[in-house]
């Protein structure tokens, strides 16, 4: 698969900006690397790679975080400017390719693996959809970091996170589904307003605990007129993203603490 690749900068205003002095969001050093490198690193080890399109500020330190992944494996990126919005981020990503599978990720997932990437291919390919979306377990999330804080989408049959992990097909219901997030966008971190791009009804039965996770992915493919499916993630990392100073200090934790286990 093409691997599109979201590096885009916050601005100054972002807490992991102020709090650790970097540049860009992008560029926050995660156990002394910066993020952007180690996203690069896992995909560039990862067999399933064609091209790869970065979605990034044209400045030279997101250059050079992107050179010390790639060089090395003589690997190069479509360079992208990010636009105003995520959304429109994602679509001037995917006008620069034409391939009939992309996955698609954020650059603050320092503890992304390759195995992760396995995972999406082999479900993308199974089940064709124009979107699959990467959910991890909530309860799996909170055994193994008990008190993390991460978005919960509660279920009738389950509750899930989000793992900013998503395959995107080559169809026109990629647009549609682009065009729907659109209206929720500023406030993807809010469940019940997610959940309300299918209805007052669905949204109701939400709130109230009616809702399967298969009964809200059926009422979002049926609004957008296109096929969303859920990939299972099995390893609860994949819920795990660098987006506030407390998450970077959980992914240093894991980071040495895997670094120790291997010497």
């Amino acid at each position: 698969m093409d691997v599109l690749v979201l590096a885009g900068d916050r601005g100054r205003d972002d807490p992991l900006v102020q709090g650790t002095g970097a540049i860009g969001k992008a560029l926050v050093p995660v156990a002394g690397v910066p993020m952007l490198t180690r996203v690069l690193s896992a995909v560039a080890a990862w067999g399933g790679t064609g091209r790869l399109v970065v979605v990034a500020p044209d400045a030279p330190a997101y250059r050079a975080a992107a050179a010390a992944a790639l060089q090395a494996r003589g690997m190069e990126a479509i360079w992208v400017a990010p636009a105003a919005s995520l959304v429109e981020s994602v679509e001037q990503g995917l006008a620069s390719l034409d391939s009939e599978l992309r996955v698609l990720l954020t650059a603050d997932h320092a503890l992304l693996r390759p195995v992760w990437l396995d995972t999406l291919l082999a479900a993308a390919s199974q089940r064709p959809a124009s979107v699959s979306v990467g959910l991890a377990d909530w309860q799996l999330v909170m055994q193994r970091f008990p008190g993390s804080r991460r978005t919960r989408y509660r279920f009738r049959d389950c509750s899930v996170c989000g793992t900013n992990l998503f395959v995107l097909g080559n169809d026109p219901g990629v647009g549609r589904i682009l065009q729907t997030w659109r209206e929720v966008e500023s406030e993807r971190k809010k469940p019940w307003r997610i959940v309300s791009l299918l209805g007052w009804s669905n949204l109701g039965r939400y709130l109230t605990g009616r809702l399967t996770l298969e009964d809200a992915f059926g009422a979002l493919s049926a609004r957008v007129d296109a096929v969303v499916r859920a990939i299972p993630m099995s390893d609860p990392l994949t819920a795990v993203d660098v987006d506030s100073l407390a998450d970077l200090c959980l992914v240093e934790e894991v980071i040495c603490a895997e670094e120790r286990a291997s010497c």
